[in-house]
């Protein structure tokens, strides 16, 4: 790679732009995706990157079976009762 590089190099020509030429190709190149890593493995493609993150998101917001706060349960009572009281008229 340096050969091939190093001979593009003295090819360039302040006159020609061929300097700025390759500068903004070199720009162009974007940086390969970033794997997704969890405690399964490393996932690289995008299928895999989406089943990884549903796994993570599934762990993360499991539904609440049992309220545990009896005053924050009165609470969205009360409001869901003056809601749905209040749409009815």
């Amino acid at each position: 790679m340096q050969v091939h590089l190093s001979s593009a190099m003295y090819s360039l020509d302040p006159e020609e732009q061929s300097l700025w030429k390759m500068i903004r190709s070199l720009m162009r190149i974007s940086p390969p995706p970033l794997p997704v890593v969890t405690a399964g493995g490393i996932s690289l493609s995008s299928s895999e990157k989406g089943e990884a993150l549903t796994d993570i998101l599934e762990v993360q917001f499991l539904p609440v079976m049992e309220p545990s706060e009896p005053a924050v349960i009165e609470v969205v009572d009360k409001a869901m009762k003056a809601y749905c009281f209040a749409s009815v008229y």
